[in-house]
């Protein structure tokens, strides 16, 4: 019964996001006793890799709840990649989906001929960044590498969970850094990096580092390094001295982390942690336009979703029972956008 619950499951959970991409091959990634490709059934693998060397540019590659690694990919086509979600468990009640396993990769390379691919709801330990227009949207990522292997712009990274951003060589221009939780460290400071980094909530202890950059409706809680290049307005930081470099504004030092935030520390961390405090708070409406400050706040919807769960609709619960010779089952779904 147990294997029909779980097949029930993916079945719907296939037809449910046929809805958004009915002109897409859905490339399924499942390693849960499949030894190879195509074992239970067409499109189905048992590695993100072998998914995306059997799938055309436009493909969508759905990587489905596993405690074991999908492994590596280099990704040279554009693909739609989306998982599950992450810290489901932590967050729940109420439920977010069915399952609350994630789906985990080491490291995604997007290389060239990957130009316009996204990858939402995936808990990765790195992620390269080497080629155009590449979205980065609601996962859990250890490292997030811009400038890796070649000359680059247009990337859009939001609503994500993030250790550490890192340059390694190359230039990354125009880059949207947005509604992001960063645990650890950003180094944006090489010269040639550019873009913007708005409404992150950066909590990490190793200091965040800008140059080419504008900065706004973003909370620091360690030290804050600014060039002359360096644009920033309606910021709180939590050192009491602002820097003197760059053009400021309606900035805001001496911010303690413990007033702005649900939690700051304890075991084990996650992203709810820093859904901003109720009560008097000095980040709500603090933002440019009144917005709230931190990954939360947003004028356009964009605000940081727990769990990043991806924007389709997903099944949160599933009920069956067995009634003779019938099997009864209820759905229950939802949309995350």
């Amino acid at each position: 019964m147990k294997k029909l619950s779980s097949s029930l499951l993916i079945l719907v959970l296939l037809t449910v996001t046929a809805l958004v991409a009915q002109a897409q091959t859905i490339r399924r990634v499942n390693n849960n006793g499949l030894p190879g490709t195509d074992v239970a059934g067409t499109n189905i693998y048992s590695t993100i890799q072998l998914a995306h060397n059997a799938a055309v540019s436009g493909d969508i590659i759905q990587l489905e709840p596993s405690t074991t690694s999908y492994g590596s990919l280099t990704c040279t086509k554009r693909l739609t990649i989306v998982g599950p979600g992450y810290f489901l468990s932590n967050n729940q009640p109420p439920a977010l989906q069915a399952s609350v396993i994630p789906a985990s990769v080491s490291s995604i390379f997007f290389n060239t001929g990957s130009a316009n691919s996204t990858i939402s709801g995936v808990t990765a330990s790195y992620i390269y960044l080497s080629t155009n227009d590449i979205t980065v949207s609601r996962n859990q990522v250890d490292y997030v590498v811009y400038g890796y292997q070649g000359a680059a712009s247009n990337a859009l990274i939001r609503q994500n969970y993030i250790y550490q951003m890192y340059y390694n060589g190359y230039v990354h221009n125009n880059m949207l850094i947005t509604n992001n939780i960063i645990t650890y460290n950003v180094s944006l400071n090489t010269g040639s990096i550019s873009g913007e980094f708005s409404n992150n909530s950066f909590v990490g202890g190793a200091g965040a580092a800008f140059d080419n950059f504008i900065l706004r409706n973003n909370y620091f809680a360690s030290g804050l390094t600014t060039t002359a290049n360096t644009t920033w307005q309606y910021n709180l930081l939590a050192q009491a001295t602002l820097p003197t470099l760059g053009s400021q504004s309606n900035n805001t030092g001496n911010v303690a982390a413990s007033t702005v935030f649900t939690q700051t520390s304890g075991s084990p961390q996650y992203d709810a942690w820093y859904v901003l405090k109720t009560g008097t708070n000095p980040a709500r409406n603090a933002g440019q336009g009144g917005i709230d400050i931190g990954a939360y706040g947003s004028a356009t919807g964009f605000g940081y979703r727990l769990s990043g769960i991806p924007a389709i609709p997903t099944i949160y619960q599933l009920n069956q029972s067995v009634s003779g010779n019938s099997l009864n089952v209820t759905i229950s779904t939802r949309s995350n956008n």
